[in-house]
């Protein structure tokens, strides 16, 4: 009997599944494991069942129950009878099938009819589970989708939508069926064709490992084998590559040479040293029975134990209690602050607890507020905690909850907060599995006061609750455990601290010399934004006086209101994120700065190239990495924290970096890493914001008055015309449809949503034409002045063609410019000023620091915001004031807005993601979708319009004359997979290089022909190939593989551009080698990016083993749906 919890089971550990066959199978015995939990969850659950039945009796539905004491053939038969019957509803419906391998089984907990027609009539039916938990899980949509699969079956269509009723007063949730099936359906088929091979399977460590049944037996298994996952900080990408060498256990990779011969393909020579030298420790520590550490030296300044601060009598010592799934964006439910009494020496532990949101807000706030009183006491204090877990928390609250902000970054300028586990990690090695706390603690002979299999059942009871329970339950018992618990932790961290001050010691013996303190660090704010922060802060009071508690009653006027107040100090939290960033990676080590992304290490100076006018550029050639350098808006050298330069060119193929330095910095040292500065003043936009936000306060979110279209967009409400509404406009191309509606636009705001190859930036081009034409001023912006260059390319090009001619002045540097005739560059801000004034410009464009002046105020009729799925919500309401309607030309579907900071619920979203509202497509009501796309063949369109666009978005006819007449499978239309077998690769894979290499040598041959959308024949070139990476590392490769001229990039280079192929490499091997996790490597955005470049053909090269995707919520289900559909639709070659 195979059932969704068997499916649930095997995504989460394939090596569990083959376990629970053994067990049926009575080869083996399930380890037991009392759950005193259990019974009350059964309880809570019917209960919160019973009340979600009583509550559709109430609302006098027909309710059909199928009875469950019978056979399940006789349950199935009898749902299948009440589902033709058109019951309205059908409660415990049973699915039954027998596919001819097994039999599939489950029961439904509801069946709700809906108005969408099916073979039943002109009805259907959605599934609808009761969940006690208060958000949705991955194992309940895997659940959904069961039977969602099943009753499709039965009606002869796919339900739209699959519902859950959560418990603890949460909304309900539905998700669209469709944006999880295709997952679901390679889960499920890959779980029958491992039951039907049974393969023998491994326990390989995963996630699942901390609650499951089978732990202790694969723990066994691993420390029998000498397994090398036992080994403290090795990665899985590095354990595959030791296996590959022929290394399989501790003690081998123990006794490996340093540096190994042969080299280890995969690992670098400094990873290699750490995890050897690691195991080393480990092994010697085993075979002498005791506990061992090493003092790494030399001391490097302010890392590893030179790190610590003086020991003050105020320090603090903390730790966190969380639940990250519960609630959106987590709860930290247990504050736990240890001190010392100065009269007496005693430890005082004071527990400060939260059970929803808003109160953990008044936690945090309470606790902020005693770390700032104390701060006052003991100005030389500092708060220890170990790992990263307690600052990301820290920081996460304030943004979250839009609170304490400036007063975490004054603790955080100051370097209060003090990470021992990184003092631990730079200064030491131990005979340890792991440098978790409670592993260490041997290590520094620590003994816990609380057992800690109590503790962790009270933590386990505790979070069940908070999940599952009503608020009702008495938890007093439960909470003095945690307390106990959470004390030890606090007081370990204490004990701790105190050893590495030891250690210090110890060290300064052993090199000879003391050792440095810190340098105490400036955290005073200047007094012109502390008179800016008083001024935000009265205007936020003032707009949330009076709004309720509980967000989920507010009104829309409310909600609008809300949100205005969360975005006023938006700036301020991504400057403070990107402040914070910046710091913490100056604080890396040499190997560190290899490997994020976001720096560059290794750096070696070579000599200066040329001159530049009065600067010079300056050469560095670096090692092979990941990098994304290029994007930084400022460079700096993270020793002296000062500019090292301008970027004048990086090549991923040579792998150098040039650095245009002027006189100022001709004394400066060259950097051996750069890290990011992105930080700009945008004192312009918050000023904005705050005008804004003061004038809602006095008059009101809604009703007449100025901010008319700012208003709008924060409310969502459809576009005001002057003439009707948009379904006026239904009946006209879309191109006239948006010429038309420009010029009735009421102080309003248009979404324009326009899909890949769908003529956004053309609309939007002959929309500004239209206006010049009935004399209006117009404004144009967007995030980056290359962006704005190409609107303005196109609009001149549409005004020539209706020999229109233009007075344009663009904002912005030479370089940057548009470069046609029609276009002037204004240097400076006056210039526009007086341009403007004196009518001497139709069209304005620049940034939104330009906008955002009160210069600008009500200069121009409409403003164009190009790629506004990339603009935050917030720069757009900065810019509104400069105009009296705004235009949204965008796709969130497409790359999204950067962004770092984190932000109250809705203030992150960009500013057309705020208009879409959760849809993929903006309403016909809302805005226009640009449903045609003049670009992709239709069978790349189907799978473009079904994953990303909600089957909205079609193909212009002519585009299907568009082919490919090639010799072998890449011929044709459409969608191509090649499956390339790799392992242990994270950013760049060799082996998808060659395969890449081998796809372009064939495509390249002389009877290589392409047929366009005109059924024009031509040879194709290297030009008519896109060779798309998520990595520069392997964009890098692909350069030095690839002939000289190849169209070689990440994806965000080549948005808005086109080519009959695609070949977009994947690189990393499986999900867990991505470097930056499922976000980044399974992007909708990116993916959807990458195959609608092309016209005609896209080739997905890419390990199999990336479909193999252990998801654990409903987020990253959605993330590898897109990429399970791509290969249900694709030809493999």
């Amino acid at each position: 009997m195979l059932s969704p919890t068997a499916i649930a089971d095997f995504l989460a550990c394939q090596h569990l599944t083959a376990l629970d066959r053994a067990e049926a199978a009575e080869q083996i015995k399930r380890p037991y494991f009392a759950d005193p939990g259990l019974d009350l969850l059964i309880r809570l659950g019917q209960a919160h069942e019973q009340a979600y039945l009583n509550k559709l009796t109430e609302q006098g539905l027909a309710i059909v129950e199928i009875p469950t004491d019978g056979s399940r053939r006789d349950a199935a038969r009898r749902t299948i009878e009440a589902i033709r019957g058109g019951a309205e509803v059908i409660y415990q419906a049973t699915f039954l099938d027998d596919p001819g391998y097994g039999q599939w089984y489950g029961r439904a907990d509801f069946l709700i009819r809906v108005d969408k027609p099916s073979e039943l009539g002109a009805f259907s039916y959605e599934v609808v589970e009761t969940k006690l938990a208060k958000s949705t899980k991955a194992r309940a949509i895997i659940q959904l989708c069961f039977y969602s699969d099943l009753l499709s079956r039965i009606q002869g269509v796919v339900p739209d939508y699959m519902h859950v009723v959560l418990g603890g007063g949460a909304k309900p949730e539905k998700f669209f069926v469709q944006r999880y099936l295709a997952f679901f359906r390679k889960i499920q088929s890959d779980f029958v064709a491992a039951e039907l091979a049974q393969r023998k399977t491994y326990p390989e460590p995963v996630e699942h490992c901390h609650i499951c049944d089978w732990s202790t037996v694969c723990d066994a298994q691993w420390r029998q084998d000498d397994h090398l996952s036992l080994v403290a900080n090795i990665a899985r990408n590095q354990r595959q590559a030791l296996i590959a060498y022929g290394t399989e256990t501790v003690a081998g990779l123990a006794r490996l040479s340093v540096p190994p011969e042969p080299k280890i393909e995969g690992i670098k020579d400094q990873a290699f040293a750490n995890i050897h030298q690691q195991a080393r420790l480990q092994v010697q520590g085993r075979e002498e029975r005791r506990n061992i550490y090493e003092l790494l030296v030399p001391p490097e300044p302010e890392k590893g134990l030179c790190s610590l601060p003086t020991p003050s009598p105020g320090d603090i010592f903390l730790d966190f209690e969380g639940d990250q799934f519960t609630f959106e964006g987590g709860l930290e439910y247990l504050f736990g602050v240890l001190t010392i009494a100065n009269d007496n020496g005693e430890l005082v532990y004071e527990p400060i607890w939260a059970m929803k949101p808003q109160e953990e807000k008044r936690a945090f706030e309470r606790f902020i507020k005693a770390v700032l009183e104390r701060r006052r006491l003991y100005p030389d204090m500092h708060i220890y905690h170990y790992g990263a877990y307690e600052e990301t928390a820290i920081k996460r609250m304030a943004g979250q909850h839009s609170t304490c902000v400036d007063e975490v970054d004054e603790l955080l300028r100051g370097e209060v907060l003090v990470d021992m586990f990184r003092a631990v990690r730079q200064g030491l090695r131990a005979s340890v599995e792991s440098y978790s706390l409670k592993k260490l603690e041997p290590v520094y002979e620590y003994t816990r006061d609380v057992n800690l299999p109590d503790a962790n059942l009270a933590l386990w009871t505790f979070q069940t609750v908070l999940a599952f329970g009503h608020g009702e339950e008495n938890l007093d018992d439960i909470k003095s455990a945690i307390e106990g618990y959470n004390r030890d932790d606090c007081v370990s961290a204490l004990r701790l601290r105190d050893w590495l001050e030891r250690l210090r010691t110890e060290l300064e013996h052993q090199v000879g010399a003391p050792l440095a303190r810190p340098e105490p660090k400036d955290d005073e704010l200047s007094e012109n934004l502390t008179e800016y922060l008083q001024r935000v802060r009265a205007v936020e009071e003032r707009l949330t006086a009076g709004l309720p508690e509980e967000k989920d009653t507010w009104t829309e006027s409310q909600k609008a209101t809300g949100l205005l107040a969360d975005l006023l100090e938006w700036h301020r939290r991504e400057d403070k994120s990107k402040y914070w960033e910046y710091f913490t990676r100056c604080d890396y080590s040499d190997e560190e700065f290899i490997t994020d992304r976001a720096t560059l290490g290794g750096l070696v100076y070579t000599g200066e190239v040329e001159p530049v006018k009065k600067s010079k550029v300056h050469r560095y050639r670096f090692p092979f990495q990941d990098t994304t350098i290029e994007r930084a808006l400022g460079l700096r050298d993270p020793k002296t924290k000062k500019p090292t330069g301008d970027l004048h060119a990086i090549e991923y193929e040579a792998l150098t970096i040039d650095l245009k330095r002027g006189p100022s910095l001709a004394d400066a040292p060259h950097p051996t890493a750069l890290v990011p500065y992105d930080i700009i003043n945008a004192k312009a936009m918050r000023e904005s914001l705050l005008q804004l936000g003061g004038w809602v306060a006095d008059h009101g979110i809604e009703g007449d008055g100025i901010y008319a279209a700012a208003r709008d967009l924060l409310l969502l409400r459809a576009p005001r015309l002057k003439h009707g509404g948009l379904p006026d406009f239904e009946h006209l191309p879309s191109l006239e449809a948006a010429k038309q509606i420009a010029l009735v636009l009421d102080r309003t705001v248009l979404p324009i949503q326009g899909p890949p190859g769908s003529g956004k930036t053309f609309t939007g081009a002959h929309m500004i034409v239209e206006l010049i034409k009935k004399g209006k001023k117009v404004g144009v912006t967007a995030v980056s002045h290359k962006v704005i260059s190409n609107l303005l390319k196109w609009t001149c090009k549409a005004a020539a063609e209706q020999r229109l001619k233009l007075k344009i002045l663009q904002r912005c540097d030479g370089d940057d410019a548009c470069g046609h005739d029609f276009v002037k560059i204004a240097k400076n801000n006056a210039v526009v000023d007086h341009a403007l004034a004196n009518n001497e410009a139709q069209i304005v464009a620049g940034t939104v620091w330009l906008w955002s002046r009160p210069e600008l105020a009500g200069s121009v009729d409409v403003l164009f915001v190009d790629e506004a799925g990339q603009m935050s919500l917030a720069n757009v309401l900065a810019a509104s004031p400069a105009t009296n309607s705004i235009v949204l030309l965008g796709d969130p579907q497409q790359l999204d807005q950067p962004q770092r900071g984190v932000h109250p619920e809705g203030a992150e979203a960009s500013a057309l993601s705020h208009l879409l509202n959760g849809h993929k497509t903006i309403t016909p009501d809302r805005g226009l979708f640009l449903a045609e796309s003049w670009r992709l063949h239709p069978d790349i369109c189907a799978f473009t319009s079904d994953v990303f666009y909600e089957s909205r978005l079609t193909s212009r006819p002519e585009n299907a004359n568009q082919r490919l007449d090639v010799a072998g499978p890449i011929a044709g239309t459409g969608l191509r997979i090649v499956p390339v077998e790799h392992e242990a690769n994270q950013s760049d894979s060799p082996e998808e290089v060659e395969k890449v290499a081998e796809l372009v040598e064939l495509l390249l041959r002389d009877n290589a022909r392409w047929v366009d959308k005109e059924s024009k024949v031509r040879r194709i070139t290297l030009n008519d190939i896109l060779i798309v990476a998520p990595y520069n590392a392997q964009v890098s490769l692909l350069l030095r593989s690839l002939p000289r001229g190849s169209r070689v990039g990440t994806v965000d280079k080549f948005q808005g551009q086109e080519a009959p192929v695609v070949i977009y490499s994947m690189a990393t091997s499986t999900p867990q080698d991505a470097p930056r996790g499922m976000e980044f490597l399974y992007s909708g955005n990116r993916l959807n990016v990458a195959t609608s470049r092309a016209q005609c053909v896209t080739i997905l090269v890419a390990s199999p083993a990336l479909f193999d995707v252990q998801c654990k919520t409903p987020r990253q289900m959605e993330l590898a749906n897109a990429f399970c559909r791509y290969l249900e639709m694709a030809g493999v070659i």
